[in-house]
């Protein structure tokens, strides 16, 4: 303890200095980013960000986005756990009992835990965390892409090839998300969601960025008269995840939630993404979904530590 203590510390920073920090680090995941934790900050009002930079002795500096409820704390909120390094960083990452009892110590809390992805999702991934001790999770999805859409497509199922063609067929036409569909995207989202009793947490601020084109990939399919359905991509070194699907019921029935899939598979492809994670089934709909379009299923993985456990 007390050679972590003097060499190693961690300590909040305000918003403006963690987006300052994170521009200038390594991260194999996107999800460090306040964009995309505004929206797991709306979906868990019972969490709050901290964002921390963690000085570890001459390796350099490891910035964890902390989401705190009481004195528990998770890195990240949406998605999986991001970590990521200062750009001189030297040598692997701590080990996480090591890296959490100091997070733990010097924010006065008990324990730390996050989400990472399947161990086949990224090698790089695998590299900077794979030495942490882990449980299995829920599975995802895992989607190859490295031989590109076409090998995809061949690949697929006739039932998710026949789904493409009939929403063309209905003249229904993909293209990618702009600014100006912001309004489209929340109702779409309001939607699906209402299907299932949930009421969406989101405003046009908190989804505007999945429309730039710079964090994710978002098609949308629409007719003459409106959008139809959308698809959202999250982008990083590591790869690409889906996580939004987002329909009408006039979509639905036009499988235009299939038509804007491909469309973003294809243009995954085009940025040269080589995995792309379609994230967990929720029922059989969706398993079968993933399935049909060649994705299999592995276990995402789950990274915790109390205090007072052994090191």
């Amino acid at each position: 303890m007390t050679d972590l203590r003097e060499k190693n510390s961690a300590s909040a920073l305000s918003e403006s200095a963690w987006d300052a920090r994170l521009e200038a680090a390594r991260a194999e995941l996107p999800f460090a980013r306040r964009s995309w934790l505004t929206l797991g900050l709306a979906d868990s009002p019972d969490l709050r960000f901290v964002p921390t930079a963690v000085r570890w002795g001459h390796a350099g500096e490891v910035l964890l986005p902390l989401c705190v409820s009481g004195r528990r704390a998770q890195i990240g909120c949406y998605g999986y756990g991001s970590v990521a390094v200062s750009a001189d960083w030297q040598g692997e990452l701590p080990g996480f009992s090591d890296l959490a009892e100091v997070v733990c110590r010097d924010h006065g809390l008990s324990e730390l835990s996050t989400l990472i992805p399947p161990a086949d999702a990224s090698p790089s991934l695998e590299r900077q965390l794979g030495h942490w001790p882990t449980r299995p999770g829920r599975n995802t999805h895992l989607l190859d892409l490295t031989e590109g859409a076409d090998a995809v497509w061949k690949a697929a199922k006739g039932s998710s090839r026949t789904a493409v063609r009939r929403a063309g067929a209905l003249g229904l036409v993909a293209s990618a998300a702009l600014p100006a569909h912001g309004d489209d995207l929340l109702r779409l989202h309001r939607q699906t969601l209402g299907r299932n009793g949930v009421a969406s947490a989101y405003s046009a601020s908190d989804i505007a960025f999945l429309l730039d084109g710079d964090q994710a990939v978002t098609t949308v399919v629409a007719d003459d008269d409106a959008v139809l359905a959308a698809s959202v991509f999250a982008v990083g070194t590591a790869g690409a995840y889906h996580l939004m699907q987002l329909t009408c019921e006039r979509g639905r029935k036009a499988n235009a939630g299939h038509l804007a899939f491909w469309s973003a598979l294809t243009a995954l492809a085009g940025r040269g993404i080589g995995t792309v994670d379609l994230g967990a089934a929720v029922g059989d709909g969706q398993e079968k979904f993933k399935a049909g379009w060649g994705a299999f299923a592995a276990a995402t993985r789950v990274v915790h530590w109390q205090y007072g456990e052994a090191r």
